[in-house]
């Protein structure tokens, strides 16, 4: 570690307790130990934390190290990603997919309460490879999902629904690159990251949209990509962000992009999307059988917004 810098101690900071700092975890936000009157750097974004110097801190007489008060939000989400649990292997797959489904619906919920950090992002590549081993192990694992979430947990447990049945729809139709599988994944548990902004009232409202409320909920992919631009993801992970609403026909949004125009894995995410939306019980509609929703695509959007053959791969998931 380079010679820190001293700096005089302003007001603008706050005593972070050494006790909040886990084992084996990765802050993204500056501390500093305070030495006489000044406060000197003592971690910066991306440091990883041990046990043995955690010890060291608290038996040198450092129970207090400080943060700036304009980090604190950092702080928090870091907190509560490197506190959520942690997935047990030796559960059999579908067993370990509704874990992951829980998982996954508790950290949207922190995501959506807190500010997005290189601490969540960590946190959902984490929560991808755990999804993206599950399926590979045993691809009708995703038959472990909820067959019913209650309307007012729809949000929170969306975003994980949808990274595995992309997952399990991209296994069925062949493709094995473990790490490509985990961007889908993570395009999957990112892609309405956007809707962070939306209030959930807007959200959940049963009745019909005015045009200035569709206005907020279809900029959510614009908000969403947004929101990752500094973010280290993966341009198929980006790309779902993006385009998840847009149709082969070229009658979606954002841009209005054709089959001709949009990447295969976000055809993919669209339609798990799409099969994720018609199988939860929503505010404003009730819930669908898998057979009822198969049907209502096949019926109804298989000739104008979704991929014949990522429509037969979801069929061949279901079936197993």
């Amino acid at each position: 570690m380079n010679r820190p810098a001293s700096l005089k101690l302003p007001k603008t900071f706050e005593s972070y307790p050494v006790e909040q700092l886990l084992d084996n975890s990765v802050t993204d936000f500056d501390l500093f130990v305070q030495i006489d009157d000044h406060l000197v750097l003592y971690s910066g974004p991306g440091y990883r934390w041990s046990r043995d110097e955690l010890s060291g801190l608290l038996n040198g007489g450092h129970a207090q190290l400080l943060i700036r008060n304009s980090e604190l939000g950092k702080a928090r989400m870091y907190q509560v990603c490197a506190q959520l649990p942690v997935i047990r292997r030796e559960f059999a797959p579908e067993e370990r997919m509704k874990a992951i489904e829980e998982l996954g619906a508790k950290f949207t919920q922190c995501l959506y309460e807190g500010e997005l950090t290189d601490s969540c992002t960590e946190k959902a590549k984490q929560i991808a490879a755990d999804l993206t081993d599950c399926v590979l192990e045993d691809p009708s694992s995703i038959l472990g999902l909820s067959s019913l979430i209650q309307h007012d947990f729809y949000t929170y447990h969306h975003s994980v629904r949808v990274s595995a049945y992309t997952v399990a729809i991209a296994v069925s139709m062949g493709m094995s690159d473990e790490a490509a599988l985990r961007d889908l994944a993570l395009g999957g548990i990112f892609h309405d990251i956007g809707k962070k902004e939306v209030p959930l009232a807007l959200l959940n409202k049963k009745g019909a949209l005015t045009d200035a409320e569709w206005a907020i909920l279809r900029a959510h992919p614009t908000n969403g990509s947004e929101a990752l631009k500094l973010s280290n993801l993966a341009l198929s992970a980006r790309e779902i962000v993006l385009h998840h609403h847009e149709k082969r026909s070229g009658q979606g949004y954002p841009h209005g992009l054709d089959k001709n125009q949009l990447l295969p894995e976000v055809q993919i995410a669209t339609l798990a999307d799409i099969f994720d939306a018609l199988t939860s019980a929503r505010a404003y509609q009730s819930h669908r059988s898998r057979f009822e929703a198969l049907d209502f695509i096949k019926n109804r959007l298989l000739a104008t917004d979704v991929w014949p053959e990522a429509f037969k791969a979801l069929v061949k998931c279901l079936s197993a």
